[in-house]
């Protein structure tokens, strides 16, 4: 690929669709495939084998890294006494800028096929192995989301871990439900990955989060929307505007209806 081609295909991965990145499930055997692999995910966790829940968690993770178009993802890599789930390496030069520049080359998914919601110990495990790795970005796939304090607190158990490591260490780790990953059959996980990022990120980064009490229960996303909603009541924006800015918050963290 000569100069002028790499600029080329690099201006087109920057502000091409986000199906140039990860691959939409569109054909029938597509959707077929998936949605057999999550059945096997459903019925595993009926089973008491730890191992048969892992495996069937496992092989619809890779089925769904294995669409970046841009990667390439190694399972069951060891490192030490630990091994790591999935390392997903992305092609250095063929990747959008926001992949350089805000999670990295490199990222970790782990995935936890138990019944209960990720736990302090198992966010901390996952940042020791971006460390070993040099990563920055981490990913569980799991069937319940992350722990969290009194009244739906975000800055406590594994949720307040996530948000520190954030904040001190630069490692980010989000995280998809069973659910979310159900919804790939019209959603687009590159899409909900970057939301995920920002609505991390951009949370840690506000000035006014360290003024909250602990009663907060809201998503970062949902209050900023509610934020925009009440200026929009209080006669302080139009209804365009209120519009213009219900549409960039939903484009950029996620749907708001929480």
């Amino acid at each position: 690929m000569n100069k002028e081609d790499s600029i080329s295909f690099n201006r087109y991965i920057n502000n091409g669709p986000d199906d140039v990145v990860w691959k939409p499930i569109r054909t029938d055997e597509e959707k077929k495939l998936f949605l057999s692999l999550i059945a096997n995910v459903e019925e595993s966790l009926k089973s008491n084998s730890k191992k048969q829940k892992g495996d069937a968690l496992e092989a619809l993770m890779t089925f769904v890294y294995d669409r970046f178009e841009c990667a390439v993802v190694y399972p069951n890599v060891l490192q030490g006494d630990n091994q790591i789930d999935h390392l997903i390496v992305f092609a250095d030069g063929t990747t959008p800028t926001f992949i350089h520049n805000h999670i990295g080359l490199r990222i970790i998914g782990e995935s936890k096929n138990h019944q209960k919601s990720i736990d302090v110990r198992e966010v901390a495990d996952l940042a020791e192995l971006l460390r070993s790795k040099r990563a920055r970005l981490g990913i569980f796939s799991s069937v319940k989301t992350f722990s969290r304090g009194k009244q739906n607190n975000f800055w406590q158990f594994a949720e307040g871990k996530r948000r520190k490591l954030a904040l001190a260490r630069n490692e980010y780790i989000i995280g998809f439900t069973l659910e979310e990953i159900k919804s790939l059959v019209h959603n687009n996980f590159y899409t909900l990955l970057r939301q995920k990022y920002f609505n991390l990120v951009d949370e840690i980064n506000d000035d006014y989060i360290e003024y909250m009490d602990d009663s907060n229960k809201y998503p970062y996303h949902v209050r900023l929307y509610n934020a925009l909603e009440q200026l929009w009541k209080n006669g302080i924006i139009n209804e365009q505007t209120f519009e213009e800015g219900r549409t960039a918050i939903i484009k950029k963290y996620g749907p708001v209806d929480e």
